[in-house]
């Protein structure tokens, strides 16, 4: 035996012999006081005398919570009178206590401490009142598996208690309490109520709240802000505590919903008051959309601005040119339902209609600047302001045939136009861009005519001939197929090739602009023709000369000449 006990009690072997007597023999059930604390167990006080020993073992506590003067209730399991001292055990008599108190418990449908000893099949090994064990079936434990605390106190409802031959069969339930609670919970709380809990996590649908150790309750995305532009994040963070409104219980589903939002009044319900139909807001731009963007009046009133109330007229602009998220803005209230808690509004209509005084700033066959902004099969859109346009026809493009619109003009050109006619009314004009510079079909009819030679590029094929863009003067002329060389030939491509630069000669040329009509054809046959007939006059011109000394002709001369040339070229082969 030890002489160092502990709790700092220095005992030698000889004191504990002299205060210890021969034990008392048959004594059962006794109370003892605890004296000192060993490594392997405690010295007890029996009746004024030190002559118990409690062993580990039989402790129904961790030896490291008892403590000197401790009163115990033991009982005696044998006399040791050669060591002069009993052997007693705590845990008999308590074994028997906290069984009775353990099945009280069943009878009487009360909670009952107890710790989780381990995971087994089917459940877990439960110690109830630190010795009695029962079984916690894996589907009354409320926990997945690897999930339960191991050696934490809990509190727990035995669901049967059956005796037999040595241990009690004993089950338990931490599911039961839950469902207790709950029941008295719901009981307790009703639809309006405002409760409190802390944040335990946030998902996209919305943010759980743990009320009490066995509810938890969803406050959904929708319910969190009026302004339902705010997420989740914005307003709640994991850990702090928020109080809510319940809104909805369902026992039988065992849940709760709650409102943040509700706790607060709600903004649509003087909405009708405060944006009367007609007036000029403020209000930021939340999002943008391909049919829209959204303005936020105040927190939760939103409205919409549709696409067709940015631009005035048919204008097909990217609304992100126009606006930015985060901009102030002011627009028009043109509509509120205040049931489906929507709003109308206008953008467009706090600028003004430009077209409302168009007539005072743009008139008829006058010309002015604008900016290509649409090209269409059948014309272009020339943009003299903002949302102020007009249409020019593929025949007010050019002087010149038109055969690709985008050969001419192109999207983002800077050009002249001339007015043809303005529609108030319906906000419509008509424009030309060539007559936004000078007819030069006029320089043509004032200084060339039928006969003429002019030069020129040959810029596309027809059907029935080739366009030919006349230099000096910047027109297209047509080159007639028969009109390209003096043989027939059935495709031009046989004499001709695109970009070729040649000589032609003027054969028609018409120009009656109150017909709207201008045309020039040119011939490469002509020209060939008249240097024919030039090399004819001077072979007559050469014939009619005098005849020299030998009698001969100046053509008969040229012929003896070409004669000998080939004599002397025959004999040199």
């Amino acid at each position: 035996m030890n002489e160092k006990v502990h709790n700092n009690n220095e005992v030698t072997m000889d004191q504990l012999m002299n205060q210890m007597e021969k034990p008392a023999i048959g004594r059962g059930r006794v109370k003892a006081e605890v004296h000192s604390i060993l490594p392997d167990g405690v010295f007890l006080i029996l009746d004024g005398k030190l002559d118990g020993f409690l062993p580990e073992s039989e402790l129904v506590r961790d030896i490291n919570e008892y403590k000197k003067g401790d009163e115990l209730e033991v009982l005696i399991l044998k006399n040791d009178e050669e060591q002069g001292q009993s052997v007693v055990s705590e845990k008999k008599i308590y074994h028997k206590i906290a069984q009775k108190k353990v099945e009280d418990a069943f009878k009487k449908k009360e909670n009952i401490e107890g710790i989780i000893d381990e995971e087994i099949k089917g459940g877990y090994q439960v110690t109830l009142l630190k010795g009695i064990k029962a079984f916690l079936p894996g589907s009354e434990s409320m926990y997945k598996r690897g999930r339960a605390p191991l050696n934490k106190k809990l509190n727990f409802r035995v669901i049967k208690y059956r005796k037999q031959r040595g241990a009690p069969n004993i089950v338990v339930s931490l599911k039961e309490i839950k469902k207790e609670y709950v029941e008295k919970y719901f009981e307790k709380f009703e639809l309006g109520q405002i409760v409190s809990g802390k944040v335990e996590s946030i998902k996209n649908f919305g943010a759980f709240v743990k009320l009490n150790d066995y509810i938890t309750a969803l406050i959904p995305a929708s319910e969190i802000s009026w302004d339902n532009t705010k997420r989740i994040s914005d307003i709640l963070k994991i850990g702090e505590n928020v109080e809510g409104k319940i809104i909805n219980l369902d026992l039988n589903e065992e849940k709760i919903s709650l409102s943040v939002k509700q706790l607060t009044p709600d903004p649509w319900l003087d909405v009708l008051g405060k944006y009367p139909v007609g007036g000029v807001v403020n209000g930021e731009v939340k999002n943008i959309t391909p049919f829209g963007f959204f303005v936020a009046l105040e927190p939760g009133v939103e409205g919409l601005v549709h696409i067709s109330e940015v631009f005035w007229g048919n204008v097909k602009k990217d609304l992100k040119s126009v606006v930015e998220t985060g901009e102030m803005v002011k627009v028009l209230i043109k509509e509120i339902d205040d049931k489906k808690r929507t709003i109308s509004l206008s953008y467009k209509e706090v600028l003004g209609n430009p077209w409302d005084n168009v007539s005072e700033k743009y008139f008829q066959d006058k010309i002015y600047e604008g900016k290509v902004v649409k090209i269409l099969p059948m014309g272009v859109i020339v943009e003299l302001e903002d949302y102020v346009s007009g249409f020019v026809p593929v025949s007010e493009i050019s002087w010149n045939f038109v055969d690709s619109i985008e050969d001419v003009v192109k999207e983002g050109d800077m050009v002249k136009v001339k007015i043809l006619s303005i529609d108030e009314e319906n906000e419509k004009m008509r424009m030309s861009i060539k007559q936004g510079e000078e007819d030069p079909w006029r320089n043509v009819i004032e200084n060339y005519s039928v006969g003429d030679k002019v030069t020129g590029t040959v810029k596309r094929f027809t059907k029935n001939g080739a366009i030919v863009l006349i230099d000096e003067c910047n027109v297209e002329a047509f080159l007639p197929i028969s009109q390209v060389t003096i043989r027939r030939i059935e495709e031009i491509e046989e004499e001709l090739n695109i970009g070729d630069q040649r000589e032609f000669k003027i054969i028609k040329v018409i120009y009656q602009p109150e017909n709207d009509l201008r045309n020039m054809r040119v011939s490469i046959r002509q020209l060939l023709k008249d240097k024919e007939q030039e090399e004819a006059r001077k072979m007559i011109d050469q014939m009619n000369e005098g005849i020299d000394e030998s009698g001969e002709t100046s053509m008969e001369k040229q012929l003896k000449q070409i004669q000998e040339k080939m004599e002397n070229s025959e004999e040199e082969e």
